[in-house]
């Protein structure tokens, strides 16, 4: 092979790898609290065709780490599976597009039931399949904090500058709710 036909060879591959298909979401774990709103991010970029892109999203839990549960898609109105169906037809999760190739999935109450690892898939636009397609977060609720609990923050500041930050919890009420008996 002579030199002309190597150094195109090259250049193609070189184009090829540069176009290919890339999902990302927001990296996690995400520590989030029992009953808050969240958000989780997702983007596509590399892709040739089309304008709009389409997103679904999925969770998996720990105890069944190969099994896909369907929560919500910008394309297909019925893809949620039984156990987020109510949530997302109540629009308590939904996603909201940011732009045709972004969008936030919300989760406007954190169950303990919402752990689990999340995947953003992104069905190909692309006449051929070329890069990675969907990209996966780990999400984990904690509960809210106990009320017998409170939060104190301190900053100590010398001079307009801050030189350390100080946060604690302070016992003001039993550890454990006493038995009624």
């Amino acid at each position: 092979m002579d030199i002309k036909w190597f150094t195109i060879a090259f250049a193609f591959l070189v184009v090829s790898c540069l176009a290919q298909r890339q999902v990302t979401v927001q990296p996690g774990p995400l520590i989030r609290t029992e009953g808050s709103h969240i958000t989780i991010w997702c983007n596509v970029t590399g892709y040739k065709e089309g304008v709009e892109q389409d997103f679904e999203w999925s969770m998996y839990l720990y105890t069944t780490p190969d099994r896909e549960i369907r929560i919500v898609s910008t394309s297909q109105h019925n893809y949620a599976y039984a156990l987020y169906a109510q949530r997302v037809n109540s629009k308590e999760i939904y996603i909201e597009r940011l732009s045709g190739d972004s969008v936030l999935l919300h989760i406007t109450k954190l169950q303990a039931t919402d752990q689990g690892m999340y995947e953003c898939y992104t069905p190909n636009t692309d006449s051929r399949y070329l890069g990675s397609y969907s990209a996966r977060t780990n999400l984990t609720g904690e509960p809210p904090l106990n009320s017998h609990l409170t939060l104190i923050y301190n900053i100590a500041c010398f001079l307009q500058q801050c030189v350390f930050a100080f946060m604690s919890f302070i016992q003001t009420g039993p550890v454990f709710p006493q038995e009624a008996g």
